[in-house]
């Protein structure tokens, strides 16, 4: 008999027994079918287990490619300087959008180069440098902003740092998206007060600089402290482990439209103008960035950060020791692939090769005893963005496909439907692609 089985589906609803018609759900990948028998998710890099099946069920899962919402707000560009007026193509609209420019030199012709950040609120040529606690400057860096990336004028840019001829620089495009990124400036006024924002949720991470005054760089972070993050803060520039000051946050922890600053003269000076860059943290399923924290073991291998996701970006500091530095590693320089090329944003050195992290199918984890990631009792934080990669989907090993062959993952954008049936309370499933680019 071809059908041998002992129920019947229609438009994958299991006819006859009790049927299920509400919208399932799913819990950290995991579909539930006690809550339903039709489940929607979107997917990036994903590993699904299923739980509490029927003796005999069927479902549907409606499943969207994660959008591309990750490459339209961020870029890590790889470029090579030459002296020349030029064109770079990141294909994040800046002109329209706004956003940031962060430009790191990374090989030894110029023996060290300064962190250049450029934005849009500024305006092109002027710049800043997270390495050092210098004010605003203007110089050759960045001439123009466009809808698929920046210009550059002739020359070296400031101290060499963005288009020395034959050097090697890696530039970070961050575009201002709700629940991602923006940019916020405001006059202090040495009285405590709160900042408006238009972040969309409630800030993972702040740089705070003067743009008028040689203060410190000021970093908030919602893995500073367990209980009262919003008590302690960082320097950029500076190595310093974590400090306790009323004066800067004013002890009171940011929302959702707002942030508060105290009356320390690096925050709120009077008269004094500040830049404020906001990074956000969300741990939805198509979530683009998350802001975490974790305490060291000192092994081999540190404790795995799951994000639900595997990054193309990850920024990590130790917050509780100082002369550790602000560490930065992405893919487009080889992140995930042995020896990890480590720059850092509170130091002018160029590339160094540590293999200090691995990249897993959810996050990443730290691969070495060293007080940079992994210091035994050590606190970190980390900042990690979301890869922009076409989503990979791992099936659980029950479930059969016709002809042996798993379908593939639905594009960036695009959405699936899978048809799921199971007649032995879930020892097996058969699974067929009942649904292609439905979007």
């Amino acid at each position: 008999m071809a059908n041998d089985k002992t129920f019947k589906v229609k438009n994958a609803l299991e006819i006859g027994g009790g049927v299920k018609s509400s919208l399932g759900t799913i819990t950290s990948s995991n579909i539930d079918l006690s809550t339903g028998n039709y489940f929607k998710d979107s997917a990036n890099i994903v590993t699904y287990t299923i739980s509490n099946p029927s003796p005999v069920q069927s479902f549907n899962l409606e499943l969207t490619g994660a959008n591309s919402t990750v490459g339209s707000a961020f870029k890590t560009l790889l470029y090579t300087g030459n002296g020349a007026a030029r064109d770079l193509t990141t294909n994040v609209d800046l002109a329209t959008d706004g956003g940031l420019i962060w430009t790191k030199h990374r090989t030894s012709q110029l023996g060290s180069a300064n962190n250049i950040l450029v934005d849009t609120v500024r305006g092109a040529n002027k710049y800043l440098i997270s390495n050092t606690n210098a004010q605003e400057a203007t110089g050759d860096s960045i001439s123009a902003f466009s809808t698929t990336g920046y210009s550059m004028p002739s020359g070296n840019g400031p101290g060499g740092g963005t288009n020395y001829s034959s050097a090697n620089y890696v530039s970070w495009t961050f575009k201002k998206t709700t629940k991602f990124f923006d940019i916020v400036t405001y006059t202090g006024n040495a009285t405590n007060r709160a900042i408006d924002h238009n972040l969309g949720a409630v800030p993972g991470m702040m740089f705070i600089k003067s743009t008028t005054n040689s203060g410190d760089w000021i970093i908030y972070h919602r893995g500073m402290d367990a209980s009262s993050p919003e008590d302690y803060y960082l320097r950029l520039h500076s190595t310093v482990a974590r400090t306790d000051n009323a004066t800067i946050f004013n002890d009171t922890a940011p929302t959702s439209t707002q942030f508060t600053v105290g009356t320390h003269g690096d925050i709120n000076g009077n008269g004094q103008t500040y830049i404020a860059y906001l990074f956000g943290h969300d741990t939805s399923s198509t979530g683009s960035i998350y802001c975490g924290s974790y305490t060291g073991n000192g092994g081999s291998e540190g404790p795995e950060q799951n994000l639900g996701w595997q990054p193309q970006f990850v920024m990590i500091r130790n917050t509780d020791i100082g002369n550790e530095q602000t560490h930065v590693f992405d893919t487009e320089r080889g992140l995930g692939t042995g020896s990890d090329k480590d720059l850092r944003w509170s130091q002018s050195n160029t590339e160094a090769n540590f293999d200090i992290i691995d990249l897993t199918t959810n996050g990443f984890k730290p691969m070495s005893s060293d007080d940079k990631t992994n210091g035994s009792g050590h606190s970190y934080i980390f900042m990690a963005i979301r890869s922009a990669s076409d989503p990979a989907i791992t099936w659980p090993a029950a479930v059969k496909w016709p002809g042996g062959i798993t379908p593939s993952a639905p594009a960036i954008g695009e959405t699936d439907l899978y048809t799921f049936t199971t007649d032995d309370s879930g020892s097996s499933y058969y699974g067929y692609l009942s649904g292609d680019n439905l979007s």
